[in-house]
C-alpha cells in the first residue's frame, strides 16, 4: 500500500514538474496572430467560421473578427467586453469569464481550480493538455478541453457535453 502511495505521489509530482517547465518554456506574453474559429453544431451538417487576428498581452486578449462578422472582444480578469466605438460593454457569458483567457496563457495555477489535467507529450516537439472539469457548473458545459500547441498555444478545442465543439487555432506572427 505504501509502494502504491509513493508512485502515485511519485506520478502528482512529475506532473507538475512537466507543467511547471511548460509554463516556463512558453511564450504568453506580447503574443500576436491570426485565428480561426470553428463550430461544429449538433444537427448541422456544415461547421461554422470565423476568421480574424488576436494579440495577448499583459493580463488580456485582445479578439477581433473579422469575418463573417465584424466584432471586437476584449478578454481580462473583470470580464468579456465588446467594444462599442469606444466605449468597452461588458458581455453576459455563461463561463468563467477568466477562463478562455487562462487557456490561452496557459495559467495551469487556474486551471487547476478548475480541472483535472493530465499532460503529455514533449515541451519542445509539440504537447498537448487534456482538461476534464472537476465542478458541477462546467462539468454540464464541458465533457473535455485539449490545448495543443509547442512554444505557443496552438490550438484550444472545447468539447460541450451538448456535443457541439468548438476549434480555436492560433498562427502566431
Amino acid at each position: 500500500m505504501r509502494r502504491m502511495i509513493l508512485l502515485a505521489s511519485l506520478a502528482i509530482g512529475l506532473l507538475a514538474g512537466d507543467l511547471e517547465e511548460l509554463r516556463a518554456s512558453i511564450k504568453t506574453q506580447n503574443v500576436k496572430g491570426n485565428f480561426t474559429q470553428t463550430k461544429i453544431l449538433s444537427g448541422f451538417d456544415k461547421p461554422f467560421k470565423s476568421y480574424g487576428s488576436f494579440a495577448l498581452k499583459d493580463d488580456e486578449l485582445l479578439w477581433d473578427t473579422s469575418r463573417p462578422i465584424v466584432s471586437h472582444v476584449v478578454i481580462n480578469k473583470e470580464g468579456i467586453f465588446q467594444k462599442n466605438g469606444k466605449d468597452l460593454v461588458k458581455t453576459s457569458q455563461n463561463f468563467d469569464e477568466g477562463l478562455f483567457l487562462s487557456m490561452v496563457k496557459l495559467d495551469t495555477n487556474e486551471l487547476e481550480k478548475e480541472f483535472d489535467i493530465k499532460f503529455e507529450g514533449d515541451i519542445k516537439k509539440g504537447w498537448r493538455i487534456a482538461l476534464e472539469p472537476k465542478n458541477l457548473l462546467l462539468k454540464q458545459i464541458f465533457t473535455q478541453i485539449s490545448i495543443f500547441g509547442d512554444k505557443f498555444v496552438r490550438k484550444i478545442e472545447l468539447y460541450e457535453v451538448s456535443g457541439d465543439k468548438t476549434i480555436n487555432e492560433f498562427e502566431i506572427k
